[in-house]
């Protein structure tokens, strides 16, 4: 599974990083050069308010961790090690909580999705998501080099920092009381998640995640933080096909876009579409559809994630029956033919010009074909002449967009005298049983 689809973390650029790791303390501080401290409380000129931070700005690390802890001492208060710098007219501080403290100190706000219609707005989480949560809790289960994004907190109550250094990163101990309460704003799917996988996995509760503490009273700022924080642009699904190794579709379908000679620099793996580029065939996320229709007989969510465990155990089999398919159905087939050579030796062959003739060079087409491979190496024991008669027989369907088979299914006329694929699944699911139909017949051998 993936972490775009799990934590809504979209892009890893610096900039999004950025984003989530501010926190606001709203304070201005000024290094004292004749004094061993200083505390600077910053006021918004706005409102007249004070912030709720407390910095104090001391000349060295020795001077910060002293009166950090001996100011600690006298209130039962934790300290923690940070980091401050400013970001966006604001000062942020960052710091780390293991599990059970972020479970021990983290408190939730959640709008209720019945009782809170009116005034969800009053409230700093949006509605719990269930599914959200069991999702998240099932990948932090299953995934061992699991990673989880940071947290961003909200606190009214008066976070002291005993801070040094002149330079735009300043380090310091943060001085925790024990009656604070961090509220969630952003993360309360992964804190509820961490809380239902640790039962089942006790050793995450020696992990730390990053936090980020925006201490704000204002609630409408508390909002535009959080919906902030959500507009980092997403990554395409042709990327994250080609990035996620840890779901073992995508991880398969990234291997066989380098191993096999048919797709190896001729799968556009940044791309939504390949559109009228003339070098590639299919994106990165087709190729991954296809992939799980071959292997699992669905693109499905539910049916990919239900063989999941039998994927990871029988990888190379796996891999190595993709390869036999796609190779021998190009072997038979003349358009796919061209495809068995070396990218870098066909930089003439124009697979836009062909997509534009042909449906197994668009994903739908891909798909129909690669389903019906599904129920010639899994569905059935078949011997291997007979898969051989099989694949053979799906390779010489005519797959041109004007060909009668296709008309009314993958394939309607616009009107203009223009034939369009249609690539709505309703109309995948009518050409794979046009498909399924013609290879018994032309064989005498059941699929399905």
């Amino acid at each position: 599974m993936d972490l775009q689809s799990i934590f809504g973390l979209q892009s890893l650029t610096p900039n999004n990083l950025c984003a989530k790791f501010a926190i606001s303390v709203n304070l201005e501080a000024n290094i004292m050069t004749d004094a061993a401290y200083q505390t600077s409380f910053a006021v918004n000129i706005n409102n007249g308010k004070r912030s709720s931070a407390n910095i104090v700005l001391l000349l060295t690390q020795q001077d910060a961790q002293s009166q950090a802890y001996a100011d600690a001492s006298t209130c039962g208060a934790r300290v923690f090690l940070c980091h401050l710098y400013e970001q966006g007219k604001r000062s942020h501080l960052t710091f780390s909580l293991p599990f059970n403290l972020l479970q021990e100190m983290a408190r939730l706000q959640t709008a209720d999705t019945k009782k809170n219609k009116s005034n969800a707005e009053e409230l700093i989480n949006r509605p719990l998501i269930r599914s959200h949560v069991d999702e998240i809790a099932k990948y932090l289960l299953e995934t061992e080099n699991y990673i989880i994004p940071p947290f961003i907190f909200n606190s009214n109550t008066p976070i002291k920092v005993f801070a040094f250094g002149t330079g735009p990163v300043k380090f310091g101990y943060a001085v925790i009381p024990a009656n604070i309460e961090l509220y969630v704003t952003d993360g309360q799917h992964r804190l509820k998640a961490i809380e239902k996988a640790i039962p089942e996995r006790p050793e995450l509760r020696d992990d730390s995640v990053t936090v980020l503490v925006v201490q704000e009273d204002d609630i409408d700022q508390i909002h535009q933080d959080f919906a902030d924080c959500a507009k980092n642009k997403p990554i395409p699904p042709a990327l994250l096909a080609a990035f996620d190794v840890t779901n073992v579709l995508s991880r398969l379908t990234r291997s066989i876009s380098k191993e096999l000679v048919i797709f190896d620099g001729r799968i556009d793996k940044i791309s939504k579409t390949v559109a009228k580029d003339p070098s590639y065939i299919f994106t990165m996320s087709q190729l991954r559809v296809g992939m799980a229709e071959f292997l699992v007989g669905s693109s499905r969510k539910q049916v990919i994630e239900s063989r999941s465990n039998q994927q990871k155990s029988e990888f190379k089999t796996l891999l190595d029956k993709a390869k036999t398919f796609y190779t021998q159905f190009a072997q038979i087939n003349e358009a796919w033919q061209s495809l068995l050579q070396p990218a870098s030796k066909t930089v003439n062959l124009d697979l836009y010009k062909l997509r534009q003739e042909r449906i197994d060079f668009n994903s739908a087409g891909f798909i129909v074909i690669s389903r019906v491979g599904y129920f010639i190496f899994f569905g059935n024991e078949f011997s291997e002449e007979q898969r051989n008669l099989l694949v053979e027989a799906l390779a010489k369907l005519d797959y041109h967009r004007t060909s009668q088979l296709w008309q009314n299914s993958l394939v309607m006329d616009d009107g203009d005298g223009n034939k369009k694929i249609i690539a709505q699944m309703a109309a995948v699911d009518k050409g794979f049983k046009i498909a399924l139909r013609e290879v018994e017949a032309q064989t005498g051998l059941k699929l399905k």
